[in-house]
């Protein structure tokens, strides 16, 4: 997957930054940057990845313009650290 471009609305970039002290600058560092790992869920992707901390990202993804429209991001747990290292 290519991720070229991220598309956070307002409401969902304050609920993340103060709810999960999450910046966007860590969800670019992990999404462009870092080489997460992904996993297909229902209707949308998770990005797991590490940049300072491990971050959990679920996001809807446009394949035409190679978008992610964020709709959470949280700091990983347990399980989904094990996971993403299962998964190098």
């Amino acid at each position: 997957m290519i991720i070229e471009l991220i598309r956070l609305r307002r409401n969902i970039k304050e609920k993340i930054e103060t709810k999960h002290s999450i910046t966007l600058i860590e969800i670019e560092k992990v999404l462009l940057e870092n080489k997460p790992k992904f996993r297909k869920a229902k209707d949308c992707f998770i990005g797991i990845g590490l940049w300072k901390r491990y971050l959990t990202i679920f996001f809807k993804y446009n394949e035409k313009i190679k978008e992610a429209e964020i709709i959470t991001a949280y700091p990983s747990s347990k399980w989904q650290i094990k996971l993403y290292k299962r998964m190098k």
